[in-house]
């Protein structure tokens, strides 16, 4: 009389193989019905372009205390798995009356279709990161996007290969976008999933008119500008101000400046000598006077032409060279 196994529990790897053309994908618990006995069964997958007839591996079971229970080795063998196929999952390995906690497996040899057996021991394990989980709802609404079951984890790509949304791990060794587990397409879960990540964001974003009133602190009311009318100019009481009629203070020690002191600075300022004004003291009035009247009657002297140039052109060159050098300091700047 056949027994039936149930699926008691499975484990996926938390390593892969670098470089192997085998890759050990989980391991599943399976007991019996009716005798109640745990069955080890265990997955590979290969990832090479040959098929493989024949593989060789070596297993350690150990109970839940850590202690090893049977270690053995196990040859698959009749096989016909071509790139990307799992195979194994139908062998049992061990079987056991008391419950299994954990199952190492060593590749050992695989055998290809044309008749070369390849050494697996050389490759070397290297540890996965484990894969992210998704909330139940979301893993329930995209296995009804998707039609497919098991979507229970967060499809991502790493830099040993990728996580399928099924929990199968695909390294970059093995080419291609499709899960060989679950059939889904990387690319296709990746925008399904980013597309429920963001209709549900905008959904519990609060709609305009439902978002709560800011409150707004009062605007200070804007007063009429006041007129203030002008101080008078009233002289302080606490200064001494000096009499503001000139017939009420002292002039007797004020001494007025000659105006003849006052031309000679004129004429330096021009660039006159003191002779070119006048020779003497005495003959100051008169020489003014002759070169008055004959101001109209012959030409003036060059050297008035040329102030008087000076003057007048002076301002506006000052003002351009001003103008300029602004300019220039504010293109530096």
């Amino acid at each position: 009389m056949e027994e039936n196994f149930d699926l008691l529990a499975q484990s996926r790897a938390n390593y892969y193989t670098k470089g192997s053309p085998i890759q050990f994908v989980k391991v599943e618990l399976l007991k019996g019905d009716q005798s109640g006995d745990i069955a080890v069964c265990l997955s590979f997958k290969n990832i090479s372009s040959q098929p493989v007839t024949g593989l060789l591996v070596e297993f350690k079971c150990k109970d839940r205390t850590g202690t090893v229970v049977c270690q053995d080795r196990f040859e698959y063998q009749g096989l016909n798995a071509a790139g990307g196929q799992v195979f194994g999952s139908d062998d049992a390995v061990y079987i056991s009356q008391a419950p299994v906690g954990s199952v190492e497996v060593d590749l050992l040899r695989a055998y290809l279709a044309d008749g070369n057996a390849l050494d697996l021991t050389g490759y070397v394990r290297t540890r996965l990161p484990a894969p992210k989980k998704l909330p139940e709802d979301l893993a329930r609404k995209l296995s009804e996007r998707t039609g497919k079951e098991g979507l229970q984890f967060v499809p991502q790509v790493l830099d040993q290969g990728w996580y399928c949304a099924c929990g199968a791990f695909h390294p970059r060794e093995e080419s291609g976008v499709w899960c060989s587990e679950c059939g889904s397409d990387r690319i296709l879960l990746q925008n399904t999933l980013s597309s429920m990540l963001q209709a549900a964001q905008t959904a519990q974003q609060p709609a305009a008119d439902e978002q709560p009133t800011r409150m707004v602190p009062p605007v200070r009311p804007e007063e009429p500008t006041r007129a203030v009318p002008p101080l008078r100019n009233q002289p302080d009481p606490s200064y001494d101000v000096p009499p503001l009629h000139p017939d009420e203070e002292d002039d007797s020690d004020m001494t007025l400046a000659d105006d003849r002191d006052r031309s000679r600075y004129a004429a330096s300022r021009l660039g006159f000598r003191e002779q070119d004004a006048y020779e003497d003291e005495g003959g100051y009035e008169e020489d003014y006077q002759d070169d008055y009247e004959e101001y109209g009657d012959e030409e003036m002297d060059p050297r008035d032409v040329i102030a008087e140039k000076i003057i007048r052109w002076a301002p506006p060159i000052t003002a351009v060279l001003c103008a300029i050098v602004a300019l220039i300091g504010f293109l530096l700047a």
